[in-house]
């Protein structure tokens, strides 16, 4: 059960107790430092029109705060946008589910990608480099962190280090995902799906959104003159909101 008042306080910011664990990361960069600040989160959620949002075991707020306002290290930067789904909410198949976002040419050069479970108790965090700008890329926990435990859910929170040191301002989006055991049956399912566009609709339909998108991803990154591939990428981004 979710302690109460706790996800409306989510909504307002991350307290200072974040800010002291991020400068507590064993893989930290060693010259990050944190301020003794509350972060004042920047949400936003985008949605894909062709995923079924999961109705089983969501937690009771996965709302978000604020508007859809531009989310940047500058005003000379272009807007910061994750790929989210519309209820901030999705499921997955992975142990380490992959969070993307565009990012533009920006002089950021880290993330903090940060999980905690349903009580806000933290469960596993990393820092994480921006290898590539004007672009989507994903983040993902790397294989020395704990995979996330079967059928519960977990707030994630991936924080865009401006400059040397985590501040009050920087960008912070989050979202909820759950990970879902694989069973013999879903394999079965799985495997009986030949081609990107059948397993981008059978993960869409089954609330995997994680899985969904980095199916595509990975998909048009190998493939990309792929015409069905490149539509699928379009009609993704267009309902994010994201220009191509």
């Amino acid at each position: 059960m979710v302690p109460s008042g706790y996800l409306k306080l989510l909504t307002i910011g991350l307290s200072v107790e974040l800010l002291l664990s991020l400068s507590l990361a064993a893989d930290a960069q060693p010259k990050l430092k944190v301020t003794n600040a509350t972060f004042l989160q920047k949400n936003t959620t985008v949605s894909q029109e062709n995923f079924t949002p999961p109705k089983q075991g969501k937690p009771k707020d996965t709302s978000g705060a604020g508007s859809r306002s531009d989310l940047k290290c500058s005003q000379k930067e272009g807007a910061i946008q994750p790929l989210m789904p519309k209820k901030n909410y999705g499921l997955t198949l992975q142990e380490r589910p992959t969070i993307f976002i565009q990012m533009p040419k920006t002089s950021a050069r880290q993330v903090v990608l940060m999980f905690r479970d349903e009580t806000g108790e933290f469960y596993e965090r990393a820092f994480l480099p921006i290898n590539s700008h004007d672009a989507i890329i994903g983040f993902t926990l790397p294989k020395q962190k704990q995979p996330l435990a079967v059928g519960k859910s977990y707030q994630w929170s991936l924080v865009v280090v401006c400059g040397d040191s985590v501040q009050p301002d920087d960008p912070v989006f989050m979202g909820w995902v759950q990970r879902v055991q694989r069973t013999p049956e879903l394999e079965s399912e799985l495997r009986q799906k030949k081609t990107t566009t059948e397993q981008v609709a059978w993960y869409g339909e089954r609330g995997y959104w994680y899985d969904m998108v980095s199916t595509i991803v990975q998909a048009k990154q190998s493939n990309p003159d792929d015409a069905k591939l490149v539509a699928i990428w379009r009609d993704l981004l267009e309902s994010e909101g994201i220009s191509n």
